[in-house]
């Protein structure tokens, strides 16, 4: 935000990317004018209503029922918004390091490897 390049603000980036993939919105488009933004919107639905923020290609449409394959997936992707979240808090100390991103994106991936089992 002060126009400086340093660890901080690249765990920032890495955080709006993380909430660009898998909403499939920017952060420039046009419902995040004025003082709405990508990282409020998907604040906003975190934790409850986070399946209303994801990308819908992501998500199994076909099943009109929750099943314990779309509940773990639903958290799996949970967690990936809050680590999303969390590098790009305002605060650049609030922020998440690149050593924990890592240990929460592995925790991801054997959540997957569970899922698909």
């Amino acid at each position: 935000m002060a126009g400086k390049v340093s660890a901080k603000a690249d765990v920032y980036s890495y955080g709006i990317l993380l909430l660009m993939v898998f909403t499939g919105r920017k952060p420039t488009d046009e419902q995040f004018d004025g003082d709405s933004s990508l990282r409020q919107w998907v604040g906003e639905a975190f934790p409850f209503a986070i399946s209303d923020v994801i990308d819908s290609h992501l998500l199994n449409e076909n099943n009109t029922t929750p099943t314990e394959r779309s509940t773990a997936m639903n958290e799996l992707l949970g967690r990936i918004m809050e680590i999303g979240l969390s590098c790009s808090r305002v605060s650049p100390n609030e922020r998440m390091d690149m050593k924990e991103v890592v240990v929460g994106l592995r925790r991801v991936r054997q959540m997957t490897r569970t899922i698909e089992g």
